[in-house]
């Protein structure tokens, strides 16, 4: 969550080979769900008929993945982990449904535990002989054409991804992505709100940067990352 994974997932969903764009919101226990992923991206909008993959965004560990799923040869995972310092100050600056501001430490228990389950997810994916793809969220940013060619590699697309990419049915919707006005852009905006006014403690961003650092490092050891990926995270 507040990690680019809205503006990543458009730019897939706008390559010819890629359907979907969204978050489903559903777990991945058999084949049959699998299915049910075509049918929400039909009926989401930008379900193409001869596509290679169709895309589904997963940020809430409630959604599981299954072994069987997992294994197969078809299933490709990418991991895309934000820096921790402005991941807390963007989940601090989103209201809640209540309307109210998150705390700092209700921002950091979804991070760390988040972060939890990514390191899970690829200890399941080397037990199962898989391979996934680590992407740093800010590299999305300020390294596009390095992380577009490596990514694209790994996906095995034949043509670029593109900066530019396009609008879909709920694009800018609440619940499906990043309601912000960025997403409206049709493009990466470089130029965005630090939200320098939000204070996160000390004793909060240290255990926030131990998670992070664990978490990349334990993927970057076993997978082929973006823009040659490290766990520094900045204190400021």
């Amino acid at each position: 969550m507040r990690g680019y994974t809205t503006l990543l997932s458009h730019i897939l969903g706008s390559h010819p080979e890629i359907s979907g764009y969204t978050e489903t919101g559903r777990p991945y226990r058999t084949t049959r769900d699998l299915l049910g992923l075509r049918f929400a991206t039909c009926h989401h909008g930008n379900y193409k008929k001869d596509c290679t993959y169709v895309l589904d965004k997963i940020l809430h560990n409630k959604f599981y993945i299954s072994e069987a799923i997992l294994r197969r040869n078809d299933v490709s995972v990418i991991f895309m982990v934000r820096e921790p310092l402005s991941t807390l100050r963007s989940v601090v600056s989103m209201p809640q449904k209540n309307r109210q501001p998150h705390t700092e430490k209700e921002a950091l228990q979804h991070y760390a535990e988040r972060l939890k389950m990514l390191i899970e997810m690829g200890g399941r994916l080397r037990r199962n002989g898989k391979s996934g793809f680590v992407i740093r969220a800010e590299d999305l940013i300020s390294k596009t054409e390095t992380v577009f060619r490596q990514l694209a590699t790994f996906l095995q697309l034949r043509t670029p991804l593109d900066e530019h990419y396009s609008m879909f049915n709920l694009t800018g919707t609440r619940r499906y992505g990043d309601p912000s006005s960025f997403i409206l852009e049709g493009k990466i905006e470089r130029r965005r709100p630090k939200h320098a006014e939000i204070k996160i403690s000390d004793p909060v961003l240290d255990e926030a940067t131990t998670m992070y650092q664990r978490c990349l490092t334990e993927l970057c050891n076993a997978f082929p990352q973006a823009a040659g990926a490290t766990s520094e995270a900045p204190r400021h």
